[in-house]
């Protein structure tokens, strides 16, 4: 991570004011968007919704599912400026350091066949590809399926 940015990067939880933000690096980020009512419903269920901050600007975020068994990593964006600067794995650092307090040792997550840039980030982070979900996107694109084992 660069070291401006490492310093001012600040990782909190999301609320309601954020979601004009959230929806506007959503749609920068992926072909297939998820809605803002869905947004609005990850940051009111009990999920983790977590913002990467650098001011009040939110520059990323990462929403997961936590149940029983494992967490699933269900939306990771950092805003285009931002990215290979360390602010994904920071955030991924937290889900991390979550899923050992709660005593689980599983992350999953799928992934667009085609981004290849997330991919390279995950595997970079240690999860293993373990199958794939045929036609998973709105667009019938595949996804692979990726688990990490939490240490």
């Amino acid at each position: 991570m660069s070291e401006t940015i490492k310093k001012t990067v600040i990782v909190r939880n999301l609320r309601h004011d954020h979601l004009s933000e959230m929806l506007a690096i959503e749609q920068r980020c992926f072909p297939d968007p998820w809605s803002e009512e869905w947004l609005e419903a990850m940051i009111h269920a009990s999920v983790i919704s977590w913002g990467s901050f650098t001011g009040k600007e939110l520059i990323g975020y990462l929403i997961a599912m936590p149940s029983k068994d494992y967490t699933h990593l269900v939306n990771l964006a950092v805003d285009a400026p931002y990215r290979r600067k360390g602010i994904a794995q920071l955030m991924m650092n937290y889900l991390y350091l979550f899923v050992r307090r709660h005593k689980q040792n599983l992350i999953k997550l799928e992934v667009r066949r085609s981004n290849t840039p997330a991919i390279e980030f995950y595997k970079q982070e240690n999860f293993c590809e373990v199958g794939f979900q045929k036609e998973y996107y709105k667009d019938k694109e595949d996804a692979l399926v990726y688990n990490l084992e939490v240490k």
